[in-house]
């Protein structure tokens, strides 16, 4: 385990075993902890400093789309062996990028502005929270 400055990590352990939760991750300003349990291990990676976070993180200028709500993203119907829209590709105000499934509801998850899709952030199929950042684009507004 790395030496940390956060409190409690081994009682958010605890709960994370307890939830069957297998991955937390805790961002701030200049830190993020990422708990990863295996059994009633945890691996506790903490980052701080200058080093950019490169997985998962934005291009700085990429805009980011976030879930409007928790749970499954999707990165296409789960009727569909396709994704809704290609890393690369154009998208327009509105375009539906992913979708949310909570239960058997299914939450569009869309472009906020014209733009390129550059990155799906989250993985397809992860469990997110609200606020979670899902993809990123860069907007052809200047």
């Amino acid at each position: 385990m790395v030496d940390m400055p956060f409190d409690h990590v081994s009682e958010l352990a605890t709960w994370m075993a307890d939830a069957g939760i297998g991955e937390l991750e805790l961002t701030g300003p200049d830190r993020r902890l990422r708990l990863r349990l295996d059994g009633r291990q945890v691996e506790a990676v903490d980052t701080a400093g200058p080093e950019p976070i490169t997985a998962g993180a934005p291009t700085p200028a990429a805009k980011v789309i976030k879930a409007s709500t928790a749970g499954v993203f999707l990165h296409g119907h789960p009727m569909a062996n396709v994704p809704l829209t290609e890393i690369g590709a154009d998208v327009q105000t509105g375009q539906v990028v992913g979708l949310l499934a909570i239960g058997s509801l299914l939450v569009p998850v869309t472009a906020p502005g014209d733009g390129v899709l550059v990155e799906m952030l989250a993985a397809d199929g992860n469990l997110v929270g609200y606020g979670t950042a899902l993809a990123a684009f860069h907007s052809f507004e200047t």
